[in-house]
């Protein structure tokens, strides 16, 4: 380990950073600057010559030398000798003259030629020019003439210039052909379009370059990115200098601060009698990023040591279990395994609900490989994601108020570490007695003494960096989709944050590259987002969503997330059903083999939004609705330094680039719609039917949770219901306003009154707007993090549990949980008043 891996680092310094590229990578072999972590010939990647940085050091210099000089100046009377000419007048200065005779030599030659350009070419022309000028009086004494037989004249010119005209207009937008994609032309916009967008879509093939995002792949798979640190510096830097290569605008890098731990080798787990020792990092290496630790795990103080026991996935029914069986877990370590249905941050959360004094969580195996250590986020992610010291606040600014580590919801209050399956397995065999889960027993609370000291240095506030920039849009630019990438990882990230971000540059280039080819600019704007800080909470996407939450929830209308984009075969898909329409459309233009097309590969669209990811601020905080498509299915080494490119190429994930190749065609195909159509394709028809399956799963579900009470609680349901319905109708009625829209555009030409284009931008205003009425009014709420009680995450929701529709009405179940059922119902009755009256004001233009 090396000590000035986490120290503060400017983010305009770039000394000490190397950023590769084929102009440099060969000169970088020798130079002593290098840093040793940074490989010296990284692969050649894509990117534009930009010369626009050089600099001239030339300059002028005026050296003038001051001589005195005298002129005598001699005042004469001049009488002309010759009379001048009618048609010319000239100035003369006598005196001039005799002192300058080369002048006046040269002046009189001026003067012959000048004359005889006018006696050989203007009076020859002019004599051609009479006859055809007297023509043209005679065509316009009779054009004068035919006016006065049909009326008014003024009138009638008037009408003659603006039928002229109108002929003018109409033959140059029919037969003007060019390579741009013209978006006042009626071949376009009858098709209720103001750009050809097929033909858009037909040519994003031709900039995918599947060899570029392979060598980026490995490049980016070669140097260690953990946050706040240079490798995740030089990635920023990176990916800034491709952006502003390839054309975007605004690129900045977004610095922020935020609370940042970060592992030593003074951290140890071992029994008390000296028959055990756990071994805290991998690969037999004590760099920083294979040292075993949890991100925004609390440390101990001084080294504690208790008796453990093994609490399965440590779910709160787990811990039921052992309670239930009397065995206490009071000052207990325990054992946990990574994984389950729940997120590892809610397991010290019941934890410490039953006075545990430390969590040891074990890491699973990755086929035959039982040494690797995962180093999972302990934030509490279901109180409020981003920074543990400021939740429900930006951090950005780096003197805001932070909450001291015992007051704040986020912080976990019991201290964690990681150890591999081998090490874990071993302390697991050495219980007796207790529960049994599956193939193991918890211990009875009668085991060998473990010792414990957790040394990570803290960082209450370290600078992180988000990498941002724009296509601004021409009609309606302060909407916006917003495409995000997680770039950190805990070490390599091949999997987990890279595959993501290679295809996320591959749609910059792509999408700059229609912007070159054809000069499209996109009706509304497209923002691309770079996240840091991914692992430590989601901090980045949070503290960026924080620090712009009422333009976002003003203007924000699609949000993309691009994370662990490939890890396996199934093609997986997760949207707000608004989108739904749009992508299934998208789905049947992306050809994979033959007539086959990505909808072959598709057999269900998800709704669930419960993992890890960024979607999770973007969805609660300011109600964006989202989309994630991936390739999943194989279990990899997430968060372990096993996550490489080696085990990439060895899993045979994507060799060929050819699944990355795909999401971007795809990907591309469903931002050019919602970027570019007239009318933001939110399907309201979808929404209200997915809602109607949703209230019949909510019933359900409060069937489940009161069907073994004694006394039984009646709920109604029948307002939600007659809400959903009207929902249903308002939805009706805007797709017969955007048919006889479509209609009369067709109809017209491709003309569009300005009438109906201020009703078009009212419309797309009221989609947005109905997506912020379901974000809840009060200031303080029991969780920061969660505003939205239409789509959101109970606290409780399990990730991977198919038997209920979680994401839906998340107030109404989180009280149903707690056998609240009073709140329940008056949620239910606010969840109905706020969707009736949300599909009244949609239609209100």
């Amino acid at each position: 380990m090396r000590g000035d891996d986490y120290h503060r680092l400017p983010t305009e310094s770039s000394s000490t950073l190397n950023l590769h590229n084929n102009n440099t990578s060969t000169n970088n072999n020798n130079n002593n600057t290098h840093d040793n972590n940074l490989p010296l010939n990284p692969p050649t990647y894509f990117e534009f010559d930009n010369d626009d940085d050089a600099d001239d050091d030339n300059s002028l210099n005026n050296n003038n030398d001051h001589n005195n000089r005298h002129h005598h100046q001699h005042n004469a009377l001049h009488e002309s000798t010759s009379t001048p000419s009618i048609e010319q007048f000239e100035i003369e200065e006598p005196e001039f003259e005799r002192r300058h005779g080369f002048i006046n030599r040269a002046s009189a030659i001026s003067h012959k030629f000048a004359n005889n350009i006018n006696s050989r070419i203007i009076h020859p022309v002019t004599r051609i020019i009479d006859p055809i000028y007297e023509g043209y009086k005679y065509l316009q004494m009779q054009y004068e003439k035919s006016i006065l037989k049909l009326g008014n004249p003024l009138v009638v010119k008037r009408l003659l210039y603006v039928l002229i005209m109108m002929i003018l207009i109409f033959g140059i937008s029919k037969y003007s052909e060019n390579d741009s994609i013209n978006g006042g032309g009626s071949t376009t916009f009858s098709k209720g379009k103001f750009y050809d967008i097929e033909k858009l879509s037909s040519s994003i093939n031709q900039f995918i370059n599947p060899k570029s995002m392979k060598e980026n792949l490995e490049y980016f798979s070669s140097i260690p990115h953990l946050t706040g640190t240079k490798g995740d510096l030089l990635f920023a830097k990176y990916i800034e200098k491709y952006m502003k290569s390839n054309g975007l605008h605004s690129v900045d890098i977004n610095e922020f601060q935020s609370f940042i731990n970060y592992p030593t080798t003074n951290t140890y787990l071992k029994l008390k009698d000296g028959s055990f020792e756990a071994k805290l990092n991998e690969q037999n290496s004590q760099e920083m990023q294979y040292s075993s630790f949890n991100p925004n795990a609390l440390s101990t103080i001084d080294e504690i040591e208790g008796n453990y026991i093994y609490v399965n996935y440590g779910r709160e029914e787990d811990f039921a279990n052992l309670q239930n069986n009397n065995i206490n877990l009071e000052d207990k370590i325990v054992l946990i395994k990574y994984g389950g249905d729940i997120p590892e941050s809610n397991k010290l959360f019941y934890a410490q609900n039953y006075k545990v004094k430390a969590i040891i969580f074990i890491s699973p195996k990755f086929n035959d490989q039982d040494d690797i250590i995962q180093r999972e986020n302990v934030g509490l992610t279901r109180f409020s994601s981003g920074d543990i010291l400021t939740p429900g606040w930006s951090s950005e600014n780096g003197y805001v108020t932070r909450l001291s580590w015992d007051k704040s919801e986020t912080t976990p209050k019991i201290p964690s570490i990681p150890i591999s399956w081998k090490d874990g397995s071993k302390l697991i065999e050495k219980l007796q007695n207790g529960h049994k889960f599956d193939d193991y027993v918890s211990g009875d609370g009668q085991s060998p003494i473990l010792q414990l000291n957790i040394n990570n240095i803290n960082k209450p506030v370290h600078p992180l960096w988000n990498v941002v920039g724009s296509i601004e849009g021409r009609e309606q630019g302060d909407k916006g989709i917003i495409i995000g990438s997680s770039r950190d990882s805990t070490c390599y990230g091949t999997m987990s944050s890279n595959t993501g971000t290679v295809a996320f540059l591959e749609l910059i280039k792509v999408f700059t590259s229609l912007q070159r080819k054809f000069q499209w600019v996109p009706s509304r704007s497209i923002f691309f987002v770079s996240f840091d800080a991914t692992e430590y909470n989601l901090a980045g996407s949070t503290e960026w969503i924080e620090n712009r939450k009422e333009a976002l929830r003003k203007d924000g209308y699609l949000y993309i997330d691009m994370s662990d984009l490939v890890t396996g075969d199934e093609l997986y898909i997760n949207s707000h059903p608004f989108l739904r329409e749009s992508i299934k459309t998208s789905l049947q233009k992306v050809k994979i083999e033959g007539d086959k097309t990505m909808a072959d590969l598709v057999h269900d669209i998800k709704d669930e939004f419960l993992d890890f990811k960024n979607y999770i601020p973007f969805i609660n905080l300011v109600n964006i609705p989202s989309l994630e498509i991936k390739f999943r299915g194989l279990k990899y080494p997430k968060n372990s330094c096993f996550d490489n490119f080696k085990n990439f190429e060895n899993l045979n994930l994507d060799k060929s680039m050819l699944k990355h190749s795909q999401l971007v065609e795809l990907l591309s195909k469903i931002i050019l719609d919602f970027a570019e159509l007239p009318l933001i394709p939110y399907n309201f028809i979808d929404l209200a039917n997915q809602l109607i399956q949703y209230e019949n799963d909510l019933e359900k579900f409060t069937q489940s949770i009161t069907q073994n009470l004694k006394v039984k609680p009646i709920i109604h349901f029948d307002g939600l219901k007659r809400a959903l319905m009207t929902l249903k109708d308002v939805g009706e009625k805007y797709n017969e306003w955007a048919h006889e829209w479509k209609q009369f555009i067709v109809q017209s030409g491709g003309l569009e009154p300005p009438m109906y284009s201020a009703m078009r931008g009212m419309w797309n205003n009221n989609m947005i707007d109905f997506n912020n009425r379901f974000l809840t009014k009060e200031l303080t709420t029991k969780r920061s993090g969660y505003k939205n009680f239409l789509f959101g995450i109970p606290f409780s929701a399990p990730i991977n549990s198919n038997e209920f529709v979680w994401i839906s009405f998340p107030y109404v179940r989180d009280y149903l949980q707690q056998h609240d059922f009073s709140s329940a119902q008056l949620e239910i009755d606010n969840l109905a008043s706020t969707i009736e009256d949300a599909a009244i004001k949609f239609l209100t233009l």
